[in-house]
């Protein structure tokens, strides 16, 4: 019997690993920015960079105010810069495991800089051992390390103008042989920093020669028409997504892991978990630009950067793996800061992990080789949701990027965007008019060349090349990352007052401007007009916003700004269908009515420190500064009817006739009822149920959209993303005392929300606008193993063979096999 109960066991372990493999891969960040963005003092041709900075600081200097030598002497970071990255991959178990990095090109200038000097425990040769590793391949031929084009700066993608998109990635690329030598050849993947990611960035990418990129896959997850929305520690701690954004279907299964950031990801199974493609359309041409997106398992890779993490995670959703496309568990963070970036992270915890992966049947690989094996169908189209990775301090992937970005306030700290500040907007106003004056500057200039900006000290560099040179470390994510500390806000002021400097003796008086108005990214406060507010901008409370709301923008042209308007349409169906491009043209489409247009308003903004904060010393103010444009939405057919589908840009002109258009945005109206906040005619008690308790469930006919005589009404409910639905729908019992239909569900120990919507049994449903009704719950988390005799309704029959029927039932996370053909999937065996 016990010969019988082995050979049983290795017949599920094989069938498992058949039906289930999952592959691994890592990628690491590496990053310092330019401390001081300042004119050096050895050429006065470049950035001062982290050897002189140091030099600076102990001879007494104010600036900058970081301790640049203890930061790059800390002995994990000379290690991670240098050797520990080939080491690790040295370590790791299996042919074809590897790792990706993102290794910043301002990172590369400081290292090299103390390096050139053997200084500080660097090595002339600190790449080498990066360039040795990049030579090992996998047995398909591929890097066994991808060293990933990036910005060189660290700018954060999605904010910033694309023609300063476009120069980041070009100086990377023009660097990259001498950093990491030319064989292999350039990598084709590309790392945003901050894993922040938008699809208006993918045009760029494509027509650089990128073909791949990581992106964070909650926002794959909050895109799906059915996300599980639960507000909180247990969920999302940043605004619900828009619906405009909710383009991705339907998904039958959901994982959710909770990070001790403050959140608790959850992710579609095994969408998320998989490459596929996403797409922007050019708005002028209509043309599409496709690229293969990869995305990161936000949760997971918390989790590996900060213990020693093994494969009990993947194991959970490794039922779910499709063999013809399987997940592909991309574990990225940084490599250089707290555990993720030590000796027992890279040394132990990476090469034990890789040799559980193997022991377990999963594949530890790197991107280029799992999509030689398995690339994705062209017509795999998916949406990615704006935001960047979910562990941001104060953001938890916010798709308006509120770390780097929180909007205009009062002095109170409530928001005014007509009249207020605050010191990242205020560097984005600098910013946005510095990049205006080098646009123009390299628009008369009539050549750049890239070598010149990378590298001004070659000889020959122009004025225009040397205003690039300047301006591009002033989009550093982390001046605004860290906000007011330091020396950090007045940054992209040095940087943009050197860039504009050598930008004005091209551009003259400015009789040869030809350069259209430059648009920051225009911004929308509420997320979700007319629905859901909750997270770090609205007090960690449950809001519902009404139906106004407000756009702002910076916009600054060399030769003034005539006008700037607002131009939306309204969406015929509600709905922006990934099948169609109405939306995503400035064309008029079948799908959409004609644009309408209202001007925005005027306002200076100041370049001071408005609210005396002191922690902020704006010793240097800028040069220029863009005007505040903003406007609040009050259009009737908006406003007064609500659940309306909306797409929009800004449109500027300037002094010359010139004209610029923003990226289109798209955002979704609601009707003021809210979303999974009940509204009228949804209540419950208690307000915040346990995990193992009960919730009773009361719904008003004559307040919901079911027909007010409706009798009886129906309830469809289920828990944790819409696992184990009760079937049939159950049926509510009328209370007379309340007025209510009530009904009572026990909540499973291990749920983490209640799903719910109403029907009345004849089609007709109440499904909150089609966001569902999610009522999060404490207490709850994993499933547990339960042999209860019953199957819990999800099972899959993974083979059928000799009169053995195999099951897999992914909520007790057990295999079934039913012996005979005979025996049903609710038996436990």
């Amino acid at each position: 019997m016990l010969k019988r109960c082995i050979t049983f066991s290795l017949l599920l372990l094989v069938t498992c690993h058949a039906f289930s493999q999952v592959h691994t891969t890592y990628h690491w960040h590496l990053q310092q920015p330019i401390y001081w963005p300042e004119v050096s003092e050895l050429n006065n041709l470049t950035c001062e960079k982290a050897w002189e900075s140091i030099q600076h600081i102990n001879g007494g200097y104010p600036h900058p105010q970081n301790d640049v030598e203890q930061i790059f002497t800390i002995a994990d970071r000379q290690a991670a810069y240098q050797w520990r990255v080939r080491d690790a991959i040295a370590g790791m178990s299996g042919n074809d495991a590897g790792a990706q990095i993102s290794y910043m090109g301002c990172l590369a200038e400081n290292v090299s800089s103390l390096g050139s000097h053997s200084s500080y425990g660097y090595s002339p040769s600190w790449n080498s051992a990066n360039q040795q590793a990049r030579g090992w391949t996998t047995s398909g031929g591929q890097p066994r390390l991808d060293i990933v084009i990036v910005p060189y700066h660290h700018a954060l993608a999605p904010l910033i103008d694309e023609n300063a998109l476009r120069k980041e990635i070009q100086l990377y690329q023009a660097a990259y042989a001498d950093l990491w030598g030319s064989t292999p050849t350039a990598s084709s993947g590309f790392f945003p920093p901050e894993l922040a990611f938008s699809p208006r960035i993918i045009q760029v990418l494509v027509e650089e020669g990128i073909d791949w990129v990581f992106v964070p896959n909650n926002h794959l997850s909050r895109a799906c028409e059915n996300f599980p929305l639960v507000l909180g520690t247990g969920g999302e701690n940043c605004d619900p997504p828009n619906r405009a954004d909710q383009l991705n279907p339907a998904s039958g299964s959901w994982f959710s892991l909770y990070i001790d950031r403050g959140c608790t990801p959850t992710n579609a199974v095994p969408f998320a978990y998989t490459p596929h493609r996403a797409r922007h359309i050019d708005p002028d041409t209509g043309i599409p630009y496709d690229i293969t997106v990869v995305p990161v398992a936000q949760a997971m890779s918390w989790e590996d950067g900060y213990q020693m993490y093994g494969v009990n995670d993947i194991n959970q959703i490794a039922w779910a793996s499709d063999p013809v496309h399987p997940m592909l568990i991309s574990l990225a963070h940084d490599g250089d800061n707290a555990w993720g970036g030590g000796y027992s992270y890279y040394m132990e915890s990476v090469p034990n992990f890789t040799t559980q992966a193997l022991a377990q049947g999963y594949a530890p690989t790197v991107v280029e080789h799992y999509l030689a094996q398995f690339p994705v169908d062209p017509t795999d189209l998916i949406h990615i949701e704006d935001g960047a990775w979910v562990n941001a301090d104060g953001d938890f992937g916010h798709p308006a990027y509120i770390n780097w970005n929180w909007p205009l306030v009062g002095p109170g700290g409530d928001f005014d965007i007509p009249g207020g500040w605050a010191e990242d907007e205020r560097n984005w106003a600098v910013i946005t008019a510095a990049q205006n004056r080098v646009d123009t500057a390299e628009q008369l200039a009539g050549y750049i060349d890239i070598n010149h900006i990378l590298d001004p000290t070659t000889g020959g560099a122009s004025q225009a090349e040397l205003a690039w040179h300047f301006f591009l470390p002033a989009l550093t994510s982390g001046y605004m990352y860290y906000g007011n500390s330091l020396d950090m806000e007045v940054k992209p002021t040095i940087a943009c007052n050197n860039a504009v400097y050598h930008a004005d003796q091209v551009i003259g008086d400015g009789s040869g401007d030809q350069t259209p108005p430059t648009i920051w990214l225009p911004q929308q406060l509420p997320h979700n007009p007319g629905a859901t507010g909750y997270g770090p901008l609205w007090g960690y409370q449950q809001v519902q916003h009404d139906r106004d709301f407000y756009i702002w923008t910076f916009v600054y042209d060399v030769s003034g700004v005539a006008t700037v308007n607002l131009r939306y349409r309204l969406d015929l169906d509600g709905e922006n269908s990934l099948d169609n491009h109405d939306n995503e043209v400035y064309a008029d489409g079948p799908g959409v009515t004609s644009w309408r247009t209202l001007p925005l308003q005027l306002r200076s903004f100041p370049t001071g420190n408005v609210y005396n904060d002191p922690d902020i010393d704006f010793f240097e103010l800028p040069q220029y500064i863009a005007d505040e444009y903003w406007i609040h939405v009050t259009a009737p057919e908006l406003v007064e009817t609500g659940n309306v589908l909306i797409d929009y840009y800004v449109e500027a002109m300037d002094n010359q006739g010139l004209i610029k258009r923003s990226p289109l945005r798209h955002t979704w109206i609601g009707d003021g009822s809210g979303s999974g906040d009940g509204g009228d005619a949804v209540s419950w008690y208690p307000l915040e149920p346990e995990a193992g308790g009960e919730l009773t469930i009361g719904y008003d006919p004559v307040a919901g959209s079911l027909p007010d005589d409706t009798s009886p009404v129906y309830i469809h409910i289920g828990h944790s993303g819409w696992q184990n639905v009760i079937s049939p729908d159950p049926v509510m019992a009328f209370n007379p005392d309340s007025n209510l239909w009530e009904y009572l569900y026990a909540i499973p120990g291990w749920a983490t929300a209640v799903d719910f919507v109403f029907n009345d049994g004849g089609g007709n449903w109440d499904n909150n606008n089609g966001q569902d009704w999610h009522v999060s719950v404490t207490g709850g988390g994993n499933p547990g193993y339960e042999m209860d005799g019953q199957l819990d309704g999800t099972a899959q029959l993974l083979s059928s063979t000799g009169g053995r029927d195999l099951w897999a039932d992914h909520n007790d996370e057990l295999l079934y096999l039913a012996c005979t053909p005979a025996a049903s999937a609710g038996t436990d065996h």
